[in-house]
């Protein structure tokens, strides 16, 4: 066995060199306590003070004793050479623990356990020193400080002795369990109910005391329990050994903290980085991490996909280790500009991966740390290979419709809400005169003969969704009108949002001429298939006009049984009636030429029974030939419409020449004509009941040149002319059929009593 060292003398033995961490009171105490040891009991010399609040008691107190080392940094005490010794006065476990890691091997260290127990030994000597009251008042002032310490101190701390009996706690202990010190002293702790800690259980592994009594040093332990509610708590313990001044264990100081809610808050930490792997995870974009030396510390399986690699292959590498240069330099674009900028950048790029071409816009922004330097980039990439080839098509099929539009014959003229002209195409440069740049930004309504038409029509876009075959007259810039049919609608955004309105229009100057060509040719063509009825019409009054004058004839010439006065009687009774059948052929041929003729009558109100008083004695007589029997309601009246009255008589004509030729020759049929007046319209109603309209012909039966009757008895241009005209005038015509019960053609007109004068004068 070694023999004991012998002290050294005291003249010999050198001052300790010390440092203090932790400024506060204490540390002034102690510098204090030092600065005063006037029989030189601390052999120790101060060097140096650390504190992290530069303006705290201890460290004002040893700037003004000139310590020479007064520091907010720890480490610099350490960078002392020949340092002792370390006194620990913050309190604090954490920092107590630190310094016991980092510093020197040969450096010792007296934490503030320790130091409150030096401080005892110190003032107990001084106590032998001074007077017996000044000591009893100095123990009693220290003790009463240590107990104001140790009741400010936030955790619980419970002071218990070998045998696990209570001595002392703390206020937070005694409010935190809703009892006092008399309660509890001479207790067991085990005894006690502590209600951060939980039930307490004498187990080893579930209570510190039994190993810190066997190995004499601090032990912590974490414990769990469950409140009444179900809820989880948790609590750390901290227990240290008591050691008495002869090195025996006088027991135990223990600390009790609860941390539920750290314990909770690093419970939702982990879920969160779990949600987040799994965001990762299962993002249908690359997703990555790579630190500043550009090294893949996160990748998800979509990154993997992208770049062609195992997730084992990209982790730890840089692009430059795993990729083509030419690839890994369009992956790492950005890259250098966020570690530069501490911004986040988007940009899209092109990569050639063999033949495989993929594009990508990509996101990249900095991860930074709690100083707020930039230790990592995050990139997200997004393959929008598909996108961008649609977009190629969106764009070819744009450049291609809008090469359409500007080559387009039609005037196509979009409008936005308030009327103005958006867009201009070369039809409509052509046909109006003006230049795009001209028109744009123009009210649409000042190319209208008159702008309260275009409001009319918006009213029925708005109505009705769409104007269709709208015919009028545009002004052209050298103030000529352009006979047009517009067809308007509601010109709408992705979202269904009415933006403003596009109308198509189609200069009709041709095809206006021509139809007048065509209606006068129906017209010539139904005063041809009038013929033998006119024929009828006008022998009748020839032959009593020839019976007349053969009689006269005979007696003036003196055949038998005349004279004088039969003569002047005959003349007295036949030249009446001369003239009635002269005028009564006059009426018809009247009737005959105001068919034929092409004549520019102006638009007025129009009855409708005087229309058919016009053409029904022509049609009758054709009727009653192929024994048609025309049936015509007469009762009550209906109000005018606003029509050209020899067009409404050539829509008339049509329709009940059609339902002649529609029934059988030779057998009886009949023809119904009747007019109503519903909901401010004139309806007219031309039925028979002949064979009907056969189903392939329904869809298409006011196409032009669609006809059911033999070749070279019809060109089919008829109800095709009539319903031009009858949309010309706003109207419509509506037609049912059943295979073998007939048809029924109906004209619908507004009533001319409805329409206001602006109406009016759009018509005309």
């Amino acid at each position: 066995m070694a023999q004991a060292r012998e002290p050294e003398p005291r003249q010999t033995r050198r001052k300790l060199r010390t440092v203090i961490v932790g400024g506060g009171r204490g540390c002034e105490s102690v510098l204090r306590m030092v600065r005063t040891d006037t029989l030189g009991r601390f052999r120790m010399e101060i060097l140096g003070v650390a504190d992290l609040v530069a303006d705290a008691p201890g460290m004002r107190y040893a700037r003004e004793l000139g310590i020479p080392v007064v520091t907010l940094d720890t480490r610099e005490l350490f960078a002392i050479p020949d340092l002792d010794l370390v006194i620990e006065l913050t309190g604090s476990d954490a920092i107590r623990d630190e310094i016991e890691r980092t510093r020197p091997r040969h450096v010792s260290l007296i934490d503030h356990f320790g130091a409150r127990l030096f401080w005892d030994l110190h003032q107990a000597e001084e106590a032998i020193i001074k007077q017996r009251n000044e000591m009893r008042e100095t123990v009693e002032a220290e003790r009463e400080r240590i107990a104001q310490i140790f009741d400010c101190i936030p955790d619980e701390v419970l002071v218990v002795d070998t045998e696990m009996t209570i001595h002392e706690a703390n206020r937070a202990f005694l409010l935190a369990n809703g009892v006092t010190v008399g309660d509890i002293q001479g207790k067991r702790c085990y005894e006690v109910e502590q209600r951060i800690r939980g039930e307490c259980q004498v187990a080893v592994d579930n209570c510190p005391f039994h190993r810190v009594v066997e190995e004499r040093r601090p032990r912590s332990i974490v414990r769990k329990h469950f409140t009444e509610d179900g809820e989880p708590h948790y609590a750390v313990i901290v227990a240290a050994p008591l050691i008495d001044r002869e090195g025996k264990l006088a027991g135990m100081i223990e600390m009790t903290r609860d941390i539920t809610h750290r314990i909770k808050l690093e419970e939702e930490l982990k879920a969160t980085e779990v949600r987040l792997r799994q965001f990762m995870e299962h993002a249908p974009i690359a997703t990555y991490v790579k630190n500043r030396q550009g090294q893949y510390v996160e990748v998800n399986s979509a990154t993997c996909a992208l770049l062609g690699k195992e997730m084992h292959e990209i982790i730890g590498k840089t692009d430059l280790e795993i990729l083509p240069r030419p690839i890994a330099e369009v992956i790492r674009k950005g890259d250098r500009e966020v570690l530069q900028t501490k911004a986040p950048v988007a940009f899209e790029s092109e990569v050639r991966f063999g033949e495989r071409v993929v594009y990508l816009s990509t996101v990249k922004y900095p991860v930074l740390d709690p100083v707020g330097r930039v230790n990592a980039v995050c990139g997200l990439s997004d393959d929008i290979t598909v996108q961008r080839q649609a977009k190629l098509e969106l764009d070819r099929t744009r450049e291609h419709l809008q090469n359409v539009l500007d080559n387009s014959p039609a005037m196509i003229i979009t409008t936005d809400l308030e009327g103005r002209i958006v867009s201009f195409n070369r039809g409509a440069e052509e046909c109006l005169g003006y230049r795009a740049d001209e028109a744009v930004g123009r009210e649409a309504a000042l190319f209208y003969r008159d702008p309260k038409e275009r409001q009319s029509l918006l009213r029925r876009v708005m109505d009705e969704g769409a104007a269709r075959d709208h015919q009028t007259n545009l002004i052209r810039k050298d103030g000529v009108l352009v006979p047009v049919s517009i067809t308007l609608s509601q010109l709408k955004n992705e979202q269904g949002a009415l933006i403003g309105f596009v109308g198509i229009s189609k200069d009709i100057s041709h095809r206006k001429a021509l139809m007048e060509q065509i209606i006068q040719s129906e017209r010539m063509a139904a005063v041809g298939r009038l013929a033998a009825g006119v024929a009828h019409e006008i022998n009748n009054p020839l032959a009593v006009i020839g019976e007349i004058a053969g009689y006269l004839q005979d007696i003036s010439t003196g055949g038998p049984g005349s004279d004088t006065a039969d003569l002047m009687e005959e003349l007295r009774i036949g030249l009446p009636k001369i003239e009635h059948q002269v005028s009564r052929g006059r009426r018809i041929t009247s009737r005959l030429l105001s068919l034929a003729r092409k004549t520019e009558a102006r638009v007025q109100r129009t009855e409708i029974d005087a229309a058919f008083d016009e053409i029904l004695p022509f049609l009758e007589k054709e009727a009653r030939l192929k024994k048609i029997a025309i049936h015509r309601e007469t009762a009550g009246s209906v109000s005018p419409v606003i029509i050209e009255e020899i067009q409404l008589q050539e829509v008339f004509i049509n329709l009940i020449q059609n339902a002649i030729q529609a029934l059988a020759p030779g057998k009886r049929g009949n023809i119904w004509i009747s007019r109503r007046e519903e909901a401010r319209k004139v309806i007219v109603s031309v039925r028979d009941d002949g064979p009907g309209v056969a189903e392939e012909v329904k869809s298409r039966i006011f196409d032009p040149f669609v006809t059911t009757k033999p070749v070279g008895q019809g060109t089919g241009l008829g109800l095709s002319i009539c319903y031009g005209i009858v949309k010309r005038y706003d109207g419509e015509i509506r037609f049912c059929s059943e295979q073998g019960e007939g048809a029924t053609f109906e004209v619908v007109l507004p009533a001319a009593v409805e329409l206001d004068e602006d109406s009016f004068q759009q018509l005309v």
